[in-house]
């Protein structure tokens, strides 16, 4: 213990008094949160995202706390930055299936923020989960529509061919999730695009794709979304390798 209270005190003379959070982060949350594992954060938009998971039969309680500055935040985007993090843990943990989403309640001294994320009176953010093993039902339908509402999309070209493309942050496994419609051409033509977009995104040519299968273009269309193109689209799921 005293060993680690000395180590302690040289990282923070070694950050010229910077607060350890800004200049050694990693050792900072080892500190603070030394129950936590790197599969328990997430780091989306400039916030480090800490989940906690409660388990009950089949379904997941996930509990986000958006951090800023060593700190819970409120700041502005927290509430995305801790949807995008659940979606990339849901769509980790259930693999190929489609997660299904519980329905929103309000905990106690809390709040709805739409129809599958509540908020706690601590400001934390909550969604219930479980892995789908039978056929996706309809509800599940908006939960992707929201779940690539919150991707970056930008438009881009293959040939002549428009297209844009969805991307959402990288997940704590170090998996990325993309998908791309195409206006028009073919099957190859997207995947040609699709490991160009790779290659852009990864920091050199070793990476990995592990998943590539048809997608499908969600819009909102009254109470529920409507599928509007399930043609040249696809999905991709990949690894940037160091």
């Amino acid at each position: 213990m005293k060993r680690s209270y000395i180590l302690f005190g040289l990282l923070l003379l070694s950050g010229c008094m910077q607060p350890l959070y800004e200049s050694d982060y990693p050792v900072y949350r080892q500190y603070k949160y030394w129950e936590s594992a790197d599969q328990d954060w997430q780091e989306v938009d400039n916030f480090q995202i800490q989940i906690y998971r409660t388990q009950s039969g089949s379904k997941t309680a996930l509990r986000l706390v958006p951090q800023r500055n060593g700190l819970p935040s409120t700041q502005n985007g927290y509430i995305q930055a801790a949807q995008k993090a659940a979606f990339n843990l849901m769509n980790s943990a259930c693999s190929n299936s489609i997660p299904g989403i519980d329905a929103a309640i309000a905990p106690e001294n809390g709040r709805t923020i739409d129809r599958f994320f509540y908020q706690y009176g601590d400001a934390s953010i909550g969604v219930t989960f479980f892995c789908r093993s039978d056929t996706p039902q309809e509800t599940d339908l908006l939960a992707e529509q929201q779940k690539w509402s919150l991707a970056k999309r930008r438009w881009d070209k293959i040939g002549k061919i428009s297209a844009f493309i969805d991307i959402l942050p990288i997940s704590a496994d170090g998996r990325q999730q993309m998908r791309i419609r195409l206006f028009g051409g073919t099957i190859s033509d997207n995947r040609k695009l699709a490991r160009r977009t790779i290659e852009d995104i990864c920091p050199n040519s070793n990476f990995r794709i592990l998943s590539d299968s048809p997608g499908v273009d969600i819009v909102p269309a009254g109470r529920f979304p409507e599928i509007v193109s399930d043609e040249n689209v696809r999905n991709y799921v990949f690894t940037c390798s160091p």
